[in-house]
């Protein structure tokens, strides 16, 4: 009877979460998404359709998604040079005079991260899709990992979906276990001209 004590005592004290608001709309358009090298120029509009549900970066402004952020950026045009390997993100504002621009380095999906920490990158996978990932496990009072991944892929109507998802697990105080993770969904419209 002690034991079955214990073990629900320790049920109680762990932590779970799960909170994925936007989980349907993901479900119902990634099957249907469009492979992100049938063009090599898109442009869509920084905000999206609505809200992600959360704060994060890149969940209300695709500029700051790819590092071209400025406040009067009303588009991101995204253009891609597949056999280099590279993609070129530019802001432009409502007269489309440009504001900002970062290169990106496109990997393949079985590709090792490059060894400069510096670097911008994405994964481009086999079907098209653009993903990035984070991860660190830092060991301190506690044992756990923490990750953040995004990806990246245009809907069946042209417009670019960005799915945010992070989490964390480990055991607080090498004793009670926790688990915890968010999906959040953004659909940023195309924009004329992409």
């Amino acid at each position: 009877m002690r034991q079955l004590s214990v073990l629900c005592l320790l049920i109680l004290l762990s932590g779970c979460v799960v909170n994925s608001p936007q989980k349907s709309q993901y479900q119902a358009e990634y099957p249907h998404r469009q492979d992100i090298r049938s063009h090599s120029l898109y442009r869509f509009v920084t905000t999206p359709l609505k809200p992600g549900g959360d704060e994060y970066r890149g969940a209300d402004d695709l500029a700051q998604l790819f590092h071209v952020s400025k406040k009067t950026a009303a588009t991101v045009e995204l253009r891609f040079n597949y056999p280099a390997k590279s993609l070129q993100a530019t802001s432009r504002d409502a007269q489309n005079n440009t504001l900002g621009q970062q290169t990106w380095i496109l990997l393949d999906e079985s590709a090792a991260k490059p060894s400069d920490p510096q670097s911008d990158y994405f994964w481009l996978t086999k079907d098209g899709v653009l993903r990035t990932h984070y991860k660190n496990c830092t060991p301190d009072m506690s044992v756990g990992c923490r990750w953040v991944e995004r990806e990246m892929f245009i809907t069946r109507n042209g417009d670019m979906a960005v799915q945010y998802a992070e989490g964390s697990a480990g055991m607080a105080f090498l004793v009670i276990p926790f688990y915890g993770s968010q999906k959040y969904l953004g659909i940023f419209p195309k924009a004329s001209g992409g």
